[in-house]
């Protein structure tokens, strides 16, 4: 569930929680004042409906269009049995157990599988096989051109063999299909400041952020750009609001909260600066999960973008307290 709140963004969580809350506390008063009537059964049922209904409507509007038809397959049918089962009292339990099964059983006929593709480049990643793993790719990128999900895996095994050119062409061709998607946007920006040049990663950081401003990875990997090239101001506008929309891993919030103390201290603001130095120090967990993706041999380009910046918050967990440490060498 924390990951579906986190992918919904903080606003539809709430919504949903608190319609969740109000449909329970109506049920329950109506089965303790008037008992299992049948008609009670029905207001139960509606009010699962309009639940139901408020999540599939949250996960059409946080879904890529081209993933929409498949989830109103999956739930439609199963929305409409439940609605003539309201109201049509004598077949409410019938039609809503069939309405509530369609819903089940679809998750599994229509679940995309693990095309066997996948689990072939994948087994070559595990060998650091980089070029077998993406001519595996080829092949399914030739057979499938307009699934941009293939171009987006193919990319992801470029920027681990250092092949950044390639990588690049693959975002470049997701943008060019799909423009109001923020994928192939946020793909450029973390390849080019992967190859450091910082301002151009901005600017495709800017956009993909543009495009989806309810997400917290846009505006980290914004503010992680922009601190790179000194812009305090901007850096803990966008850390900060990457907070507010819910950072979800101890690791994430690490570097924030380090990013933050550094761009507090550029301006001269050395409370505040100290303040997110205890917020880092409560992020033992995340320190222990850098530690252990940059012993895999794939981590190599987040150790090049990322590690002096561990080290660091490492070095400031274990008592390390001189705001003048805080710049990067």
């Amino acid at each position: 569930m924390g990951h579906l709140a986190n992918w919904l963004g903080p606003a539809w969580a709430r919504l949903l929680a608190g319609l969740f809350v109000v449909a329970l506390a109506i049920s329950l008063g109506l089965v303790a004042v008037f008992g299992p009537e049948r008609w009670v059964i029905s207001v139960q049922l509606a009010l699962a409906w309009v639940c139901l209904f408020a999540v599939a409507w949250a996960l059409h509007a946080r879904a890529a269009p081209k993933d929409r038809r498949r989830l109103w397959l999956a739930l439609g049918p199963g929305l409409v049995l439940l609605a003539i089962g309201v109201v049509w009292p004598d077949g409410v339990l019938f039609l809503a157990g069939v309405g509530v099964g369609w819903i089940v059983v679809a998750q599994f006929v229509l679940r995309s599988r693990v095309r066997m593709e996948y689990q072939a480049a994948i087994r070559h990643l595990r060998n650091s096989a980089y070029d077998e793993a993406a001519a595996v790719m080829d092949g399914l990128i030739e057979a499938e051109p307009d699934e941009l999900g293939h171009r987006r895996f193919r990319a992801e095994i470029f920027r681990l063999a250092g092949q950044l050119d390639r990588a690049i062409d693959d975002y470049q061709s997701i943008v060019a299909r799909d423009p109001d998607s923020p994928v192939g946007l946020a793909g450029l920006a973390e390849t080019y400041a992967q190859s450091g040049d910082f301002e151009t990663a901005r600017r495709y950081a800017q956009q993909a952020h543009e495009r989806d401003p309810g997400q917290w990875m846009g505006a980290y990997n914004l503010g992680l750009i922009e601190d790179r090239l000194g812009l305090a101001a901007e850096t803990i506008q966008h850390l900060e609001q990457a907070l507010d929309l819910g950072v979800p891993q101890s690791r994430y919030r690490l570097l924030t909260r380090l990013w933050l103390a550094r761009n507090y201290a550029r301006q001269g603001q050395p409370d505040a600066a100290r303040a997110q130095l205890d917020l880092l120090r409560e992020q033992t967990a995340g320190l222990r999960d850098w530690q252990m993706v940059f012993e895999s041999e794939q981590a190599a380009a987040l150790r090049g973008l990322l590690e002096a910046d561990v080290r660091l918050a490492q070095a400031i967990i274990e008592g390390e307290d001189r705001l003048d440490r805080l710049e990067p060498a």
